[in-house]
């Protein structure tokens, strides 16, 4: 008579929490717009400093006030 074995093959089942998962998500989305960011640099095209006057380049906005700053005064 002939031995028959039989395998078992058990699997885990792993919960995740909805906070993880919106985690993950959330840190998916960061990484692939840093990506696309990094990509854009890399293809836009270098502008020399005899081609643009330096009347050409916008003001930094330091501050989220200055925003809204010409919105108050109006």
């Amino acid at each position: 008579m002939a031995h028959r074995s039989t395998a078992t093959t058990t699997t885990a089942s792993v919960e995740r929490s909805p906070i993880a998962i919106a985690a993950g998500f959330l840190g998916a989305f960061v990484v692939a717009s840093l990506a696309v960011q990094l990509v854009r640099s890399m293809n836009a095209p270098q502008p020399t400093s005899s081609a643009t006057p330096a009347s050409a380049v916008q003001p930094v906005v330091a501050h989220q006030a200055t925003l809204w700053q010409d919105l108050g005064s109006r």
